[in-house]
């Protein structure tokens, strides 16, 4: 009777709590944003391939019961991005991101509870980039934001459940203006929300019918300010984005939106070290705190901060490679959900910078 309480336990609070697609999971992973494609390719032709990988350990500790759950992810993404100019001031732009996850979790106790999920995720956009004569860009673009059919499948020596999430696709568009003067360069960038709901359908070996739910998938409302400047010893850029993660997705038991608004910073330097032939590019990136309720928290939600390092490599082929770090931490306030969350990742980077 004991094991069948804590397994229903367990269920009502995967039922919960359980979402592990979002915008782009884990975003301090990806340094390329909207604003930084905006102010550092311009209007001539180009063509840039990148992928990487990232291992990301997790571990959940609640205190009082020393239970610990490990939530290991793999996440690899392929990046293509090509500019073609349409005449002198007039060029179009269009991008295409996929992102594989691969999630597994396990607790300590006995019985084991293992949790498996693989999904993919996408978010290509076009943009119209216009010139004006004072040294203005003006950006227009639209994104598709797309996320593959999956299963979370959960096992254990009582029960087995399956968590299935039908594929979803919403569209939305952004704009974004860039002031180029001299050796400096700065703009802002605004992205418009795009909320879509999708069937969860649950199904556990202890109930015989299975339960329908609605999930939203919501892309926030972004504002960005950035800047890029030229020295003699290399390139500096900056970038602070607001995003308003409160204004729609899921809800909490009391109608209270599972996300709270948050910001991004970044902060990235190119450094030559032998000319054009060789450089060094590092990008430090945080995310604060999203998660609106601590019934409601997950590694995803967490304060998190990643540095990446590439070396840009070009005797004929332009090319680079790096590595990425990842680290997040964070206690609950609440005694009733005292638990530390922590995170770890490591992984590496490589790709093609053509500027054609």
């Amino acid at each position: 009777m004991g094991r069948v309480l804590t397994t229903l336990a367990f269920l009502l609070g995967h039922w919960t709590l359980s979402n592990p697609a979002s915008a782009f999971s884990y975003e301090v992973l990806f340094d390329e944003t909207l604003a930084r494609d905006a102010i550092f390719y311009g209007r001539g032709q180009v063509l840039v391939t990148g992928f990487k990988s990232v291992l990301l350990d997790g571990q959940v500790k609640t205190d009082g019961t020393d239970a610990t759950t490990y939530d290991r992810l793999l996440v690899s993404s392929v990046r293509v991005l090509h500019q073609v100019p349409l005449s002198g001031n007039l060029a179009l732009r269009g991008t295409l991101p996929v992102v594989l996850t691969y999630e597994k979790t396990e607790g300590d106790k006995i019985p084991r509870i293992i949790t498996e999920a693989t999904w993919f995720e996408s978010k290509p956009k076009v943009e119209l980039i216009y010139a004006t004569q004072n040294n203005l860009d003006l950006v227009f673009g639209l994104n598709v934001y797309a996320i593959s059919k999956y299963k979370v499948n959960t096992e254990s020596e009582n029960f087995t459940a399956s968590d299935t999430y039908s594929p979803v696709t919403s569209n939305f568009g952004h704009l974004a203006l860039v002031k180029h003067a001299g050796t400096f360069d700065g703009g802002f960038a605004f992205q418009f929300k795009a909320e879509k709901t999708r069937k969860l359908t649950k199904q556990t070996s202890l109930e015989t019918d299975a339960r329908t739910f609605e999930d939203r998938v919501y892309q926030p409302t972004t504002i960005a300010i950035f800047a890029n400047t030229r020295r003699s010893f290399g390139d500096l850029y900056g970038e602070f984005a607001a995003v308003e993660a409160s204004g729609g997705g899921n809800v909490s038991e009391v109608g209270r939106y599972v996300r709270e608004d948050y910001f991004r910073f970044q902060l990235a330097g190119l450094f030559p070290l032998n000319g054009k032939s060789l450089g060094l590019e590092s990008s430090l990136l945080y995310k604060s705190l999203s998660y609106a309720d601590n019934r409601a928290v997950t590694l995803d939600t967490i304060p998190m901060a990643a540095l990446h390092l590439k070396l840009h490599v070009d005797y004929g082929l332009p090319f680079f490679v790096g590595l990425i770090g990842v680290r997040g931490t964070d206690g609950q306030s609440l005694q009733e959900f005292n638990a530390q969350y922590k995170l770890f990742g490591v992984g590496g980077t490589a790709g093609l910078n053509l500027m054609l």
